[in-house]
């Protein structure tokens, strides 16, 4: 089955835009490019608010740049403005997460969430 992990990914106007453009360039030179839409359209979450934000959550997903669907969104993200965008992957492992980029205060409220719970 393989290690999996929870992903979420919250792009501003500015980074929606980018993510358009790199989608369009990909349709026209990358053989993969079905494999990249099919990423983007298995999200479990696929929210566009009024501002023009758009977030996108996969659960349980195979996230490594091996893979180049996963590959495509990797390399969006080293192209954008560190505020356009806020992207959180957390692994099976306890000490597994990664936070990347500045879009923190997002219209959709992503947010990793850690706490402590009882059933008392």
């Amino acid at each position: 089955m393989g290690y999996r992990s929870d992903v979420g990914l919250c792009l501003n106007a500015k980074g929606k835009e980018a993510l358009i453009a790199a989608l369009a360039e990909a349709q026209k030179t990358n053989p993969h490019f079905s494999d990249i839409k099919e990423l983007l359209d298995s999200s479990a979450i696929r929210a566009i608010t009024d501002d023009g934000s758009v977030a996108y959550h996969w659960e349980s997903l195979k996230w490594s740049a091996d893979y180049d669907d996963v590959s495509f969104i990797e390399n969006l993200i080293r192209q954008l403005d560190y505020n356009d965008y806020f992207f959180i992957r957390v692994g099976e492992s306890d000490d597994d997460t990664e936070i990347r980029g500045g879009f923190w205060e997002n219209p959709l409220g992503m947010c990793l969430v850690r706490g402590i719970t009882f059933d008392a």
